[in-house]
């Protein structure tokens, strides 16, 4: 009796992980296949420095040679369209004092240089199955030539070695608003609710988009809103120029925090959105975010008569972006 027992209750334990593991993934697959667009997520571009690169302890007087190499990953979901949209910056140090010759390197050869490969972003193909991105290399000073501290120190001495990366990127959204040919009085049956908080599905990035809201404004007409929210370690600036984060501080004040929106519901009606103006049937502009976040508010007028329908909104939002990755350098004086 005991092992027939534990055979059932072996079964039921099986059957109750299948239910469980069904119920987890119910929401997002359909015959194995995921139904929602995007892995989501609040990282763009992971930077980091090669481990070694550079080394932790160094000698003076010229005697040891190194290299710093920065890494790249994009762990979001935007696919960066030329090396031009990736700036880096290494600093934080005088360059005069690692350099053996000053034929060596210049000064600009550590500022605003894009990497020699795109990296590539996560990916989700029709199956589910996620590709990773490509790490992407950038080698400082330039390939064959070495860092040195070049004079001796009283003792030994900590420097700072920062990477500074600058770059456009991308953030797509979409969630959907309910049309009906009734907006006032809505029957229990009606394929939607024209009156409430709908699933927004934002692409992986450091800026998301989230909280869609929905409410009827008239007989003939929608409102809906959602919120940009900055979510990453970094800084948000205006995508005018691609990959400029200015470093002037007027400069910065003006362009910090600013970001591009687009608002598309893909109706020929009339739709305007506050803080943005009208292109086409598109509502674009630049909005500023305060304290992280920025909400956007839009009436879509409807065309009289209409059917019951389900629309997707598609929201796109562009920003350039700073963020950074220090590493000290501990420089050891060698008695001669």
């Amino acid at each position: 009796m005991k092992q027939k027992r534990d055979i059932t209750l072996i079964a039921f334990g099986v059957v109750l992980l299948f239910l469980i593991s069904a119920c987890e993934g119910g929401g997002d697959v359909i015959g194995g296949a995921p139904t929602t667009p995007f892995l989501e997520g609040s990282q763009g571009l992971v930077i980091a420095f090669l481990e070694g690169s550079p080394p932790e302890e160094v000698t003076d007087g010229d005697t040891f040679p190194f290299q710093v190499i920065v890494t790249l990953k994009n762990e979001g979901e935007h696919k960066f369209g030329a090396l031009s949209d990736i700036k880096i910056d290494l600093i934080g140090f005088a360059p005069s004092d690692f350099r053996s010759d000053p034929t060596d390197f210049t000064d600009a050869d550590l500022q605003d240089i894009s990497p020699t490969e795109i990296p590539t972003p996560r990916e989700r193909d029709s199956e589910g199955n996620i590709i990773e991105g490509i790490e992407t290399f950038i080698e400082f000073p330039k390939t064959g030539v070495n860092f040195n501290f070049k004079d001796s120190l009283a003792g030994n001495t900590v420097f700072i070695f920062r990477a500074d990366v600058c770059y456009k990127y991308n953030t797509t959204a979409v969630s959907e608003i309910c049309v009906l040919e009734n907006l006032v009085d809505v029957s229990d049956d009606s394929i939607c609710d024209p009156s409430e908080t709908k699933r927004v599905f934002s692409s992986g990035s450091p800026v998301g988009v989230t909280a869609f809201r929905q409410n009827v404004a008239g007989t003939d007409k929608i409102q809906f809103s959602f919120d940009i929210m900055h979510s990453g370690s970094g800084d948000v600036f205006d995508p005018a120029t691609a990959a400029n984060c200015p470093k002037d501080p007027s400069t910065r004040r003006a362009n910090e925090d600013d970001v591009r929106v687009e608002v598309d519901t893909g109706l020929t009606t009339t739709l305007n959105c506050g803080g943005l103006i009208a292109v086409g049937t598109k509502q674009i502009g630049t909005v500023k975010l305060v304290n992280g976040k920025r909400t956007i508010t839009c009436t879509q007028d409807l065309a009289d008569p209409r059917t019951d329908f389900i629309k997707s909104v598609d929201i796109t939002v562009d920003f350039n972006y700073l963020d950074n990755v220090d590493k000290e350098i501990l420089v050891k004086h060698l008695i001669s």
